[in-house]
Order: structure tokens, then sequence, then C-alpha cells
């Protein structure tokens, strides 16, 4: 008798994200992950039309994941903006901690060669981008220097999820830097 649970879109998602962080966009295929998950191509097209309904399904839950939860979490607290940057950054260390920056790094070479992927990363680096604006702005930092700054910012949260061996920032490191792109009003130099 079979004790095994079916299969969920959640697993073959999480599948299909581990192939990505581990073998590339190419190991994304119906054959890989049927062998991984153990399973036959008709379970596959039980919960999914084709791999490209998968693959929208693979960057709309990395999206909500990268941007909206992580904001909307974020803003429900009554937090000051440098905690909020402060939270944003410390989340982005514990998922690499756990290695799940990897499949972000994955999907940014993805997005690379694919211009649906792309506009979608795109689209979720905006967001991301408006809500550090948005917190340097609460923290007194006004006019093009708060884009300038949370830009710089994002950058580096961005670069700590490409370095694959350990933080570019310590956590003691990182408050250091947002403390400083906080800290020193508007810069005088126009742009």
């Amino acid at each position: 008798m079979n004790t095994r649970q079916p299969l969920t879109r959640t697993d073959w998602i999480e599948t299909a994200f581990d192939l990505l962080a581990r073998q590339g966009a190419k190991a994304v295929r119906v054959d890989l992950l049927c062998k991984a998950l153990g399973v036959t191509k008709g379970s596959f097209y039980w919960h999914f039309d084709d791999l490209a309904a998968l693959k929208a399904a693979m960057i709309a839950q990395w999206r909500r994941a990268a941007a909206r939860d992580l904001i909307d979490t974020a803003t429900r607290t009554q937090l000051s903006p440098r905690d909020l940057v402060v939270g944003l950054f410390k989340d982005v260390q514990q998922r690499h901690a756990n290695g799940g920056s990897l499949a972000e790094t994955a999907l940014r070479q993805w997005s690379s060669a694919d211009p649906v992927v792309q506009k979608l990363v795109r689209d979720a680096d905006n967001e991301r981008l408006a809500f550090l604006t948005t917190q340097i702005r609460a923290a007194g930092i006004t006019g093009r220097a708060a884009r300038s700054r949370a830009a710089f910012l994002y950058a580096a949260l961005i670069g700590m999820e490409q370095i694959a061996g350990e933080p570019a920032l310590t956590p003691a490191d990182t408050e250091g830097v947002i403390d400083a792109i906080l800290s020193g009003g508007e810069s005088t130099t126009s742009v």
C-alpha cells in the first residue's frame, strides 16, 4: 500500500526551484522534475498545463516572497524606517544562511536569457526599491538623495544575495552601513 501523500503544485514549484538553484534554468524540465519527485509525467500535467505554466507559477511565488510578503510583513510592524531597513537586510541574510539565496541567484541568471522572467524580476526589484526609498524618505532624507541612497542599499542587498560563500556584511556591519546611508541629510552634489 502506498502511503505517500499526493503531490501538490507547491511540491512541483519547490522541486523546480531546487533544480534551478542546483543546476540552472536548463534543468527545469518535465522529465527531470518527474525523476526528482519519482513520478510520471501524468502527475506533472495534472497540476500544470505545460512547462510555461510551471515557470509562471515559480515566478509568481518568488515575487510574492521576494517583494510583497517581505514588504507586507515589514510594514505591519510599528518600527522606525531604520529598523524596517535593518529587518529587510536581516531577512536576506537569514535566507542566505539557509541556502535560499541560491534560487534567487539562479533566477536572476535565468532572467538574463528570458525576457518574461526579466520583466517579472525587474517588477519585483522596483517594488523593493520603492519600499527602501519610502523608508529613507521617512528617515528624513529628501529629494534625489533618497532614491540614490535607496539604490545603493538595494545594490548592497542584491550583492549579498549573490555572494555564495559567506555574507558580504555581518549583521553588525549591516547596521553600520544602514546608519551611514540614513545619516548625513541631503546630498550637496547634483546629478
